[in-house]
């Protein structure tokens, strides 16, 4: 099922009670369609949210016409970012800005993200992002408050269409309706109408075709649903319709309409019971999918979320998948190709004896060949047989120069059989390992990493330049950033970084302005980080103490009898242009003479972290 008008307006709801009013934190583009919006929620909506830190979601849009989608998740999934004139500009204008209503004019497959800027001085004009999910006509536009275009994912001009130019500057108009009607605003008697006013071709039309042509955003799915409800034949044409039927279409019809306007939704994947596979999925009650197992959801966006993620998987292992079968069959035709060329060679090396015969015969016979001559009969007294050969020769040297060119290459192939026998085993070994790789691959394990494995083996053997990343490896390289995380004897916490890494991380990513910062003065050691708790909360004596404790500890200084450790609010700590990690200068500072306790640190709570 495609993303038409009913999954729309079930996401548009969900999408506006969680981030009406919500701040636009960040706008990244993952794909040449994909844009992926930042955003914090302006409440917390359930109880058992109310004690926890306002979370930032990310609301995915896509427009790719074969994976159109959009859902939001807690989750952040570091993509790699493109850049783009439209992301520039949606950065500029939306970051910052808040979320003021999601509309969704004339039960169309298009959603307005009205959106009020961050503006500092001056009017502020709201601004209009306006999402069309229009399959390979999909188009995502930035609009001002009077609907004129400011810039557009994809930008059309005069030349591609005459009647919707999507350039900057020009008015925005809506897509083609191809007079279709808001199945929301029908009765059941302009439904009836529909039918009973059809021209003798359009008679010919299936229930489910009539259904999709007649109302805007219905998909071929959503159309077939309506029939199948009504214990119809979807594929049954209009002009064997009969009164009973139109009013067991109606009541079917209504019924799904009716659900929609009070946002009466039934998300489900259906999956293939032996696969697993997500086969489907509709947010309506549907009953097409009998043969499938029916996986339900209490919010359109969950359902929504499992479905593109999964689907995001399969295209990531599909893709891997084909990228590792076209390395495996390009680089196995050209060794193959070098091997027989190889072969070859090797049966001209064996075969050198002959240039040698060729030379010691023309020596033999100097006295009958003169300059010019093309080639020469002569004896083979080499062979057992005595017969008489035919030697090609090079009319533009003398005889003597004939013979040594023969000799020349003689030497020249008896010296490369080595060299081409060393290539040959080589090429074979690595025919052998490609071989071993090709067989792992047909495998059929359809998981990532295990791919990604086959992957990195061929980056190794030097078939790909660089090696993809795994899973586990940029999870490690997150948790290498992390530092220690502590809690001192009154509750707060206290981050210390264990290496210059860490040290930069810690100051300059994790920390807030108003945190308490240490370090040993004058001496390499950790940063150390004490969470401000706001609320005009005093830091204690004891925690900076046990801080400093920390500071000291985790110093070039230990071992002294005494450490001094500088303290100061992270605001002050700068880092200067092009530094190393971990070197930073500093003001507004104290300082505090400590005598290292190892048993304090030992006994301090170190907190578990993901």
């Amino acid at each position: 099922m495609s993303l038409d008008s009913i999954t729309l307006e079930a996401m548009r709801k969900e999408l506006l009670d969680k981030f009406k009013e919500g701040k636009i934190v960040n706008l990244i583009q993952t794909k040449k369609y994909k844009i992926i919006i930042e955003v914090k929620p302006v409440k917390l909506l359930t109880p058992n949210e109310l004690n926890k830190k306002r979370e930032t979601f990310y609301i995915h849009i896509s427009l790719d016409p074969s994976l159109p989608e959009i859902y939001f998740t807690e989750l952040e999934k570091r993509q790699q970012t493109i850049s783009s004139p439209f992301l520039t500009l949606l950065q500029n204008q939306l970051k910052g800005g808040k979320i003021l209503d999601i509309e969704h004019p004339n039960f169309d497959r298009i959603l307005h993200f009205i959106i009020r800027p961050y503006q500092k001085f001056g009017k502020v004009q709201n601004k209009i992002l306006v999402v069309e999910f229009m399959g390979k006509h999909g188009n995502m536009i930035l609009l001002k408050e009077d609907k004129t275009i400011e810039i557009a994912i994809k930008l059309i001009d005069s030349s591609i269409s005459r009647y919707r130019e999507i350039m900057p500057g020009k008015p925005y108009i809506t897509p083609p309706s191809q007079n279709k009607i808001d199945p929301l605003t029908i009765n059941r008697e302009d439904f009836f109408n529909i039918f009973n006013s059809l021209s003798a071709k359009n008679k010919d039309l299936t229930f489910r075709k009539l259904i999709q042509n007649s109302f805007t955003g219905i998909s071929p799915q959503s159309a077939k649903e309506v029939v199948l409800q009504a214990n119809l034949s979807p594929e049954n044409k209009v002009s064997e319709a009969s009164g009973t039927n139109l009013k067991i279409l109606w009541i079917s019809f209504n019924k799904i309409i009716t659900d929609i306007k009070n946002y009466n939704f039934q998300p489900a994947l259906f999956l293939d019971p032996l696969s697993k596979k997500i086969k489907a999925w509709s947010i309506i009650d549907s009953v097409q999918f009998p043969k499938y197992h029916k996986r339900t959801f209490n919010e359109t966006n969950t359902c929504l979320e499992c479905l593109f993620t999964e689907l995001e998987k399969e295209r990531d292992i599909l893709a891997m998948q084909n990228n590792i079968d076209q390395i495996i069959r390009k680089n196995m035709l050209k060794i193959n190709n070098k091997i027989n060329d190889y072969q070859k060679k090797l049966d001209d090396v064996k075969n050198c004896e002959k240039y040698k015969i060729s030379g010691e015969l023309i020596k033999a016979n100097l006295s009958g060949i003169k300059r010019g001559d093309k080639e020469i009969s002569a004896i083979n007294y080499y062979s057992p047989r005595q017969e008489t050969i035919t030697i090609p020769l090079n009319d533009k040297l003398t005889p003597l120069g004939n013979a040594r060119l023969y000799f020349k290459k003689y030497r020249k192939t008896k010296n490369s059989f080595q060299i081409i026998s060393e290539q040959l085993k080589s090429h074979q070994i690595k025919l052998t390992q490609l071989t071993e790789l090709q067989k792992l691959h047909e495998q059929e394990i359809n998981s990532l990493p295990y791919l990604l494995k086959i992957y990195n083996n061929l980056s190794k053997l030097g078939w790909v330049k660089k090696a993809a990343t795994s899973l586990k490896k940029a999870k490690k390289e997150t948790n290498r950033l992390q530092p220690n995380k502590y809690i001192s004897k009154e509750g707060w916490e206290i981050y210390v970084g264990k290496n210059n890494l860490q040290n930069d991380f810690l100051t300059f990513k994790l920390a807030s302005g108003n945190d308490t910062w240490l370090h040993a003065k004058n001496i390499q050691g950790s940063h150390i980080i004490i969470k401000n708790k706001g609320d005009k909360q005093s830091l204690p004596l004891d925690t900076l103490i046990q801080a400093a404790n920390l500071a000291a500890y985790f110093s070039k200084a230990k071992k002294d009898n005494k450490v001094l450790v500088d303290y100061t609010l992270k605001k002050h700590v700068k880092k200067p242009k092009n530094a190393k990690p971990g070197m930073v200068i500093y003001s507004h500072e104290k300082s505090l003479w400590i005598k290292v306790d190892q048993e304090e640190v030992r006994s301090t709570k170190k907190a578990s972290q993901k």
